[in-house]
């Protein structure tokens, strides 16, 4: 068959060698992407214990109930005390850690890095071969919004406060609101959660996945991909229609 076809064997080996040259180029351009160009990534261990110790300092939350039941947390770290009043109130309160107000309020330690998997970085962060950071997010809902049906998903005038513990014993404070909707390469507005921020990817890990924003994809392997991403699209597409013309069955004739 092949004999009789030389053209388009010729073609198909042509296609094939194109094909896997670009392949080759792409995978190249991912993993030097990944290796010099990836930014630091945040990895997130969640904090449930109400007692622990950062950065030499105790670290303590308390709750406290006013005359008509409204709850507010007490933070205390070393000299300093946050208070944090509920912003979406629950039935949680048989638990007996932090995990009674994941509603609304989420403790993590995490590192920035690259070149690591979650899985390194958390194992890094409990053999304390790494500094990592404390931070404690706060979601404070649109007001009128009712978080057991739709405001759950009404995810546009939500509010996230976050605050660091720093080590030096001082609390840094950042206030900002849910990212809204872009087009192409419109800047994020003031005041809001920018993606590719540690700030970000702490909202976005104490909000149901189901509300997180799609990425905005701005810079990534993609873009170095040049005229491989192409010869790998036109050398395809010859090698499906060479292979198709060279094993097809001869055509009949009376």
């Amino acid at each position: 068959m092949i004999k009789r076809r030389p053209v388009v064997a010729s073609v198909l080996a042509i296609s094939i060698i194109a094909f896997a040259f670009s392949v080759i180029k792409i995978t190249s351009d991912i993993v030097a992407f990944n290796r010099e160009k990836l930014p630091p990534r945040a990895h997130f261990m969640p904090v449930e214990l109400e007692q622990f110790t950062f950065g030499g300092r105790p670290v303590s939350f308390s709750e406290e109930r006013d005359e008509d039941n409204n709850v507010t947390v007490v933070v205390t770290f070393g000299d300093t005390t946050l208070r944090l009043n509920e912003t979406i109130p629950n039935d949680l309160d048989e638990i007996p850690d932090l995990r009674r107000y994941e509603d609304w309020l989420r403790v993590y330690r995490f590192v920035m890095v690259s070149g690591m998997s979650t899985e390194q970085a958390l194992q890094a962060i409990e053999r304390d071969e790494i500094p990592d950071r404390l931070v404690i997010v706060v979601r404070t809902p649109p007001p009128g919004a009712d978080q057991r049906t739709w405001g759950e998903v009404w995810s546009d005038g939500w509010v996230f406060d976050l605050y660091e513990l720093k080590e030096d014993g001082t609390i840094q404070h950042d206030r900002l609101k849910y990212p809204s909707k872009r087009r192409g390469n419109e800047p994020p507005k003031p005041g809001e959660l920018v993606e590719g921020t540690w700030q970000y990817d702490t909202a976005m890990m104490s909000i149901p996945p189901v509300s997180r924003p799609k990425p905005q994809f701005e810079s990534d392997a993609s873009f170095r991909f040049g005229w491989a991403i192409s010869l790998a699209g036109v050398s395809g597409l010859a090698l499906a229609i060479s292979a198709a013309f060279l094993f097809a069955p001869p055509r009949r004739t009376e």
